[in-house]
């Protein structure tokens, strides 16, 4: 059975357009479960290293780990760092180890919360993310899921069978 492809292009477009909201819509839902898996991660660690407030400063590092490459670090590294500096070295070596863990956990997460939240398989997910950022830095760790969707969406729509005749 032969499939015809003959969609007007302003079908076309509306359908990709549609897609691509529905694909942002699910970008932002992605960067607040890993909002939230931050929080978690933080504040257990944050916890157990006996941090006042710990859930307090989980919380604002939380909302801050969404900007794109410097996200908790821009908080823990320093704060890791002046322990050091001022002779906290167990707190500086704790806080070290769990920004370490928070990294790594988050990098293993993030490919996967995000492709099944935008539609597109994590391992593309990844890639994406990755040549986003080497071509246009920061802003392409978020326009390169950003044109995952955009390419899934052209694609799926090209496998279409299209029912005119």
């Amino acid at each position: 059975m032969r499939r015809l492809k003959m969609h007007n292009k302003k079908d076309f477009l509306k359908q990709v357009i549609y897609d691509t909201g529905k694909g942002i819509k699910g970008y932002m839902k992605a960067q607040a479960t890993l909002m939230f898996i931050t929080f978690i991660i933080l504040s257990i660690g944050l916890t157990a290293i006996k941090v006042q407030y710990s859930i307090l400063i989980s919380a604002g590092i939380s909302i801050l780990d969404i900007i794109p490459v410097l996200g908790a670090g821009i908080v823990m590294l320093p704060w890791a760092i002046i322990n050091f500096l001022i002779g906290n070295k167990e707190i500086g070596t704790d806080l070290a180890t769990l920004y370490v863990v928070l990294v790594i956990l988050r990098q293993l997460a993030e490919p996967k919360v995000v492709g099944k939240e935008i539609g597109v398989r994590p391992i593309y997910t990844f890639i994406a993310t990755i040549l986003g950022s080497m071509i246009l830095g920061p802003i392409g760790i978020v326009l390169g899921p950003i044109t995952a969707v955009i390419i899934n969406s052209i694609m799926k729509i090209k496998k279409q069978p299209d029912n005119r005749r």
